[in-house]
């Protein structure tokens, strides 16, 4: 089968390898869409990847497809399902998952780094990886829930966005325009933008009369302008791009005893000005991952509606088109079609 593999020494290729056979507890699924994430491109530059990452490796974890076989003792599947597929493999021994933290599992796999991804034909994953999805749904639109989607999901809810009268999403890739629509449909009367431009940060209130205002002019009239209209202060900030002006401001925003929680990794180290949190009495909390029932709650979510992952998809792309994308993001999230992209 066709597959888009990686390693450091070959580099990004499309290859023809082995089409993997579904061991006990396991389903081959025919892949029809992979997202391409922030995390495969930065990869393939060299800036870091899972714990247990073995090479070569066939990327990609953000899967949609349906189900073309079952391993040994699978059951609640059959071949032909609708299917995404939840892309981190947590141990369930270690005291994480105990406590119910399987994202956050020290020991865990991760789909597309450390065993093969979705980046070609086929993929076998862990049958408890396999989520039903709506038949209805688009493959591409499906995919980019699991992750895209997922990961800021988590990070709010895991903050208590629902409490929040206003919140703040800084970035406007893949993963702030999921938490805005997240934010949206979770309730958040008040959702504003911060987004990094050339020339210029603007901030938009996308909730109700849809204001802007330029950072680069002046940012503490801009703060001050952003707390008057979130009535005192933003109560949640989710920080999706890690950039130092970004959360400067962010902190400057929040009401006292608010929150701002971070799914970025960059490389640089930031300044964080400790005597700011200590006096607001702000918490700064870092998110990663997703849980099962995460993807499931987006799912729903999209199947009434309550989230367009259309508007996060970018390019539809053919395994062929991958490595080309992969070095050249767009805006949004480019994912890979199998068949007719």
């Amino acid at each position: 089968m066709r597959a888009l593999v990686f390693d450091p020494e070959g580099g990004l290729r499309v290859a023809e390898v082995p089409t993997p056979q579904p061991g006990p507890g396991e389903v081959l699924v025919r892949v029809e869409a992979c997202g391409i994430c922030g995390s495969d491109r930065q990869l393939v530059r060299g800036e870091g990847a899972p714990l247990g990452t073995s090479y070569p490796v066939v990327l990609g974890h953000e899967i949609a497809g349906r189900v073309a076989a079952l391993g040994e003792g699978v059951s609640g599947l059959a071949p032909g399902d609708a299917v995404v597929v939840h892309p981190f493999v947590p141990c369930g021994q270690c005291a994480a998952c105990a406590r119910g933290d399987e994202h956050l599992c020290p020991h865990q796999g991760v789909i597309g780094f450390t065993r093969p991804g979705g980046d070609a034909e086929y993929v076998a994953v862990p049958a408890s990886n396999a989520i039903r999805r709506p038949d209805f749904l688009d493959p591409a639109e499906a995919a980019i829930l699991v992750d895209a989607y997922a990961t800021p999901y988590r990070a709010m809810v895991s903050a208590g966005v629902a409490e929040e009268a206003a919140v703040l999403v800084i970035g406007t890739g893949g993963l702030g325009l999921a938490a805005v629509q997240i934010a949206k449909a979770l309730g958040v009367p008040q959702v504003a933008v911060l987004s990094r431009r050339e020339d210029a940060g603007a901030l938009a209130l996308v909730s109700g009369a849809d204001e802007f205002v330029t950072l680069a002019d002046d940012p503490r009239q801009a703060a001050r302008k952003l707390r008057r209209m979130s009535k005192g202060g933003i109560g949640l900030v989710l920080d999706t791009s890690g950039f130092a002006d970004g959360i400067a401001f962010a902190l400057d925003v929040l009401r006292p005893g608010g929150k701002m929680v971070t799914v970025a990794m960059p490389l640089d180290e930031i300044p964080v000005p400790f005597a700011k949190l200590a006096r607001k009495g702000v918490a700064l909390q870092g998110s990663f991952g997703s849980r099962r029932e995460d993807v499931e709650a987006l799912l729903r979510m999209a199947e009434e509606g309550r989230v367009q992952p259309d508007v996060v998809a970018g390019r539809r792309l053919s395994l062929e088109e991958a490595p080309d994308a992969i070095k050249n993001p767009f805006f949004g999230r480019d994912v890979v079609v199998f068949g007719s992209p």
